[in-house]
């Protein structure tokens, strides 16, 4: 998802306020997908979804529409509406936006009673990326899935790449961090 920089409430209202400008002038997707994005990042989900759905119904195959709503669905708790959307763009490209897709796939199985296709899907992303989170959550998946020495192993792997890690990697990735050092025991 692209990101949006922590900024000024003032900037994202600014923002905000010409994107709506836009809509209101063009209607066009990406207006709305933008928007979307950046209510998305402010934890604004069901403001969010609002807006990923008016993108959806304009450009219903946009690859990032579909994954950014799924994603924003996951925030809402709604896996089961999630699911179908992260599998089709999982399936179109399972490398889309970097891995995240697929990791919010595998988020949208576990919490549907799917551990095995979670675990599939995070074997995936650990094969192209190294994300902490990824690699958190597939150890918290084998730790109850009867894989407990696999699941120590990528905990640790966590603990100790975070010791070498620059300052501003270490800030994003302290709570998969947290999470590792309590499975590597």
């Amino acid at each position: 998802m692209k990101a949006i920089q922590k900024q000024d409430p003032q900037i994202h209202e600014a923002m905000i306020a010409e994107l709506e400008r836009q809509i209101q002038l063009l209607d066009k997707a990406h207006h709305h997908l933008e928007l979307a994005d950046i209510r998305f990042q402010q934890g604004k989900f069901k403001l969010a979804e609002e807006a990923y759905r008016r993108a959806l119904e304009r450009e219903p195959q946009d690859v990032d529409v579909r994954a950014h709503y799924g994603q924003c669905l996951l925030r809402l708790n709604r896996a089961a509406e999630a699911k179908p959307l992260l599998e089709g763009v999982c399936a179109e490209n399972p490398k889309h936006d970097y891995g995240h897709s697929l990791m919010a796939l595998a988020e949208a199985r576990a919490a549907l009673g799917d551990p095995s296709g979670a675990i599939t899907a995070l074997e995936k992303v650990i094969g192209e990326h190294s994300y902490a989170r990824a690699r958190v959550q597939l150890a918290e998946l084998l730790a109850t899935n009867g894989q407990p020495d696999r699941a120590r192993e990528l905990a640790k792997e966590v603990v100790a790449e975070d010791r070498v890690a620059p300052d501003y990697q270490r800030r994003q990735e302290r709570l998969w961090v947290a999470r590792a050092k309590k499975l590597a025991g």
